[in-house]
């Protein structure tokens, strides 16, 4: 019975939850702003976009939960951390995990980010990627790639693209099925002081149509953010708050799916 069940979930679950999802935005900030993290400078942009983490200094780390739809079997799980070398780069390690001990889905990357100057970054992500199937079914397994680059244009505007599966991977199986190639392209535009708006647009090889997410944060005092987002292509909408305590940032996240209800996120960050 347990394996019917399983071979069932095989078939049923990325058409449910979107699993063999590699590829998604993480970080609890990205998910209340609609999704979107391509301009971001951020330990988190170690998994959205490696050139992301070119000009940090020292190190960080963060730790990231999402409950989807209010259920264990699809929670997600994700952890960065990086470190600066003076006049060498930023190195970062990513560990994605979504499932359950019957079905998961887990990455483990290695990037590294470097400045050119004010006006480019660059960054590049290796991936393995792993299937894990209960009750002695075998395990898949893929390496991956990705390749970002971001611009300060102007003192408020600084513009990103990534792109993923640069290379054309596939899983190790006899079907060999090949893995999706996905496109972002993201500007952040500090509108104010306090008031900072993005936008991402998002091609996935593996789907129909573009995905764009566009949000707006809003810092109501020194420590507190305020942060509200939509998405489209699923229709989403999402609102957070962030909370500096200390060396501690928390983010705090939901969103509201038009036909799977609530999502609910939460981050923390050093």
């Amino acid at each position: 019975m347990k394996r019917f069940i399983i071979t069932i979930l095989l078939f049923l679950l990325p058409l449910l939850t979107k699993a063999i999802d590699y590829n998604r935005i993480v970080g609890g900030r990205a998910a209340s702003l609609g999704r979107t993290a391509i301009a971001d400078q951020s330990v988190w942009s170690v998994h959205n976009n490696p050139s992301g983490i070119a000009l940090l200094k020292g190190w960080s780390f963060g730790l990231y939960y999402e409950n989807q739809w209010m259920l264990k079997e699809t929670a997600f799980k994700s952890g960065s951390l990086t470190a600066s070398i003076p006049k060498v780069g930023c190195f970062g390690l990513s560990v994605n995990q979504f499932g359950s001990s019957q079905y998961n889905e887990s990455s483990f990357g290695l990037a590294y980010a470097r400045s050119f100057g004010p006006y480019l970054q660059m960054g590049l992500r290796v991936d393995y990627l792993l299937l894990h199937f209960g009750e002695g079914y075998p395990n898949r397994g893929a390496f991956d790639f990705a390749l970002g680059v971001q611009s300060q244009v102007t003192e408020k505007l600084r513009l990103g693209a990534c792109r993923t599966h640069p290379i054309m991977s596939r899983w190790k199986t006899l079907n060999e099925d090949q893995l999706p190639i996905v496109m972002r392209l993201g500007l952040s535009y500090q509108l104010t002081q306090t008031f900072v708006g993005q936008v991402d647009v998002e091609r996935d090889s593996s789907r129909d149509g573009v995905r764009i997410g566009a949000g707006f944060e809003y810092q109501l005092f020194n420590r507190f953010w305020m942060r509200v987002g939509v998405q489209h292509n699923p229709d989403m909408l999402s609102f957070g708050i962030g909370y500096r305590l200390g060396w501690l940032k928390i983010d705090i996240s939901a969103q509201m799916h038009q036909m799977l209800g609530a999502v609910v996120m939460g981050g923390g960050e050093r």
